[in-house]
């Protein structure tokens, strides 16, 4: 059912295969999220709900655009247990995050002043996927650190049979987010980006969505700030034999029920834990009659694979060659000091690091602390984890005195002569003379 490798050419084989499941520009999906913008763009608010129409299936006549208010009836019908783990999730996701929270810093030169200026954008889109399943933790995840940044108008784009979950409407009550749009697809980046009749445009749109989002995203880019293109979702477990198989199998399987082209792969020394994890995924997958286990055999089967290697430094070249967007370390040495300094000196281009066999990554899916949305496909080795410093900006801040300007003058000339720029030149020689009677 899993594939077992043993062979290193096979095993990084297998590994460099994986980036074919990252997006790619499809020209049949590029045409048609080009078309989707366009229509945005010049029929605006009838342009959004005609496509919401034909794509989701949701009558023109039904509300966009919600506030808090809207969605109290509903919130109320969450569980109780639910939502105390809603606001429980709330506080460990901001205590983290706290933590990456800048601030403006000035530095000298002689008398020469520098800063670097940190401001919240000032307004921000979370995009909340709502296809195959709802997701009221992503609205956690992606909203929070817009929170601890200062963001002042934080909205939610999400299809709209989201709003019929009762989970989902509690956690937009507990963020205090009262801008709700329900519309998906690439229609709703289009509308993040251009605005409509009533709703003004964004600054920046963050979180993941299926082929369409992305393709959108990376059209739109520089017209609207985007956090990056996700691709399906993937674990890598690197293990010693130490670590109990149907924990593996589970944390492998959690994945794998994402979504059909979702990767779960174990890498270990141990060739006894190999099989038994194989069987163990095996077992669990034939007792298991739940609706996503069709989904998560069909990830295991295209993109699982199980793979045993010979030494420790092994296991990092292939941790180093996929760059995954979850690496879960369960070998014995991961939560002992030397083996922590080492994994985190080794590891290269990860999105999330969980160390030892109680990290599982189910907990950071939902409350361990840190954003769940990271980078994925392979992206990990030059992207990083939503934080707080995605939702804010920098601005360069100089301040100098007479003395600097005349000191500096002359170089500055200089630089701008080599490069024939009279202007530039002229303009640092003037300060020197200072100013004309």
């Amino acid at each position: 059912m899993i594939r077992i490798l043993r062979n290193s050419e096979e095993i990084f084989s297998f590994v460099r295969s994986l980036e074919s499941r990252a997006p790619s520009e499809d020209p049949t999906v590029l045409s048609r999220v080009r078309d989707i913008i366009s229509h945005v763009r010049h029929h605006r608010r009838d342009g959004v709900l005609q496509l919401r129409e034909e794509f989701e299936n949701v009558p023109r006549s039904h509300q966009l655009t919600f506030c808090q208010s809207d969605l109290l009836k509903l919130a109320e019908s969450c569980p109780e247990k639910t939502e105390k783990v809603i606001h429980q999730a709330i506080e460990r996701v901001r205590a983290f995050h706290e933590i990456q929270i800048d601030e403006t810093r000035w530095t000298t030169i002689g008398t020469s002043r520098f800063a670097s200026r940190i401001q919240p954008l000032d307004s921000v889109a979370l995009y909340v996927p709502g296809g195959k399943a709802f997701y009221p933790s992503s609205v956690v995840m992606a909203a929070v650190p817009a929170l601890v940044a200062g963001v002042k108008r934080i909205a939610v784009f999400t299809p709209a049979r989201s709003l019929t979950d009762p989970v989902f409407a509690a956690t937009i009550r507990a963020l205090g987010i009262n801008e709700i749009h329900a519309v998906g697809g690439a229609q709703a980046v289009a509308m993040a980006a251009y605005g409509i009749e009533g709703v003004r445009r964004f600054d920046k749109i963050v979180g993941p969505g299926n082929i369409y989002v992305a393709t959108a995203k990376q059209c739109l880019s520089g017209r609207i700030g985007i956090d990056g293109f996700a691709g399906p979702s993937e674990i890598l477990v690197l293990s010693d034999g130490s670590s109990p198989a149907d924990w593996i199998a589970l944390d492998m399987l959690a994945q794998a029920e994402h979504d059909e082209d979702a990767s779960s792969i174990l890498v270990t020394t141990s060739e006894s834990e190999a099989l038994n994890v194989a069987n163990k995924l095996k077992h669990l997958l034939a007792e298991t009659c739940l609706d996503r286990t069709s989904i998560a055999k069909q990830s295991l089967e295209k993109w699982g694979a199980v793979c045993v290697v010979k030494s420790r430094d092994e296991l990092v070249e292939v941790a180093n060659l996929l760059n995954a967007e979850h690496l879960h370390v369960q070998t014995q040495c991961a939560q002992d000091p030397a083996g922590e300094s080492f994994w985190l000196e080794a590891l290269k281009g990860v999105g999330a690091i969980f160390l030892g066999r109680w990290s599982a990554e189910t907990f950071g899916d939902y409350l361990a602390g840190p954003s769940h949305v990271l980078p994925t496909a392979g992206t990990a080795r030059f992207s990083s984890p939503l934080g707080v410093y995605d939702f804010v900006r920098r601005s360069s801040v100089l301040s100098l005195t007479e003395n600097d300007a005349q000191t500096l003058a002359q170089p500055t000339g200089i630089f701008a002569d080599a490069e024939k720029l009279w202007a530039h030149a002229a303009s640092a020689r003037v300060r020197k003379e200072g100013p004309s009677q």
